[in-house]
């Protein structure tokens, strides 16, 4: 597992940014199931105000199902909010990790041409 420290860090800075992807995937799903439960809230409400006989009679049901969605929803306002917060922070270790791994690049670079001078610097020594 020889490798130079910008290898090492731009395979992190993948895998970093594979979190990260992991992350906004678990929050759209999140918001895809509040927007469900949003739907499911509106349809109920429509349906307690509606003069329908049918409504009326299922009042009592319509009043228990709007709790739990309530419920949920609020659950699901509290993961988004900690979704949220991870998605920030996986972004900036990522952001991070791709700094670091393009410092470690440049050094690298600035290193090897600093030997192939002081070899080119040798070399022109030796010769005379």
């Amino acid at each position: 597992m020889a490798g130079s420290r910008a290898e090492k860090l731009a395979r992190l800075v993948r895998v970093q940014r594979q979190i990260e992807r992991m992350a906004e995937t678990q929050l759209s799903n999140t918001l895809r199931d509040q927007a469900a439960l949003d739907a499911s809230q509106d349809a109920l409400v429509k349906a307690v105000g509606s003069f329908d006989p049918v409504h009326a009679a299922m009042s009592h049901n319509y009043a228990q199902r709007f709790q739990r969605i309530s419920a949920q929803s609020q659950q699901l306002e509290g993961i988004k909010s900690v979704q949220e917060r991870r998605v920030l922070t996986e972004k900036t270790k990522a952001d991070r990790l791709t700094d670091q791994a393009a410092s470690a690049a440049g050094n690298e670079e600035r290193a090897a041409s600093d030997e192939s001078l002081l070899d080119l610097l040798e070399s022109s020594l030796t010769r005379r």
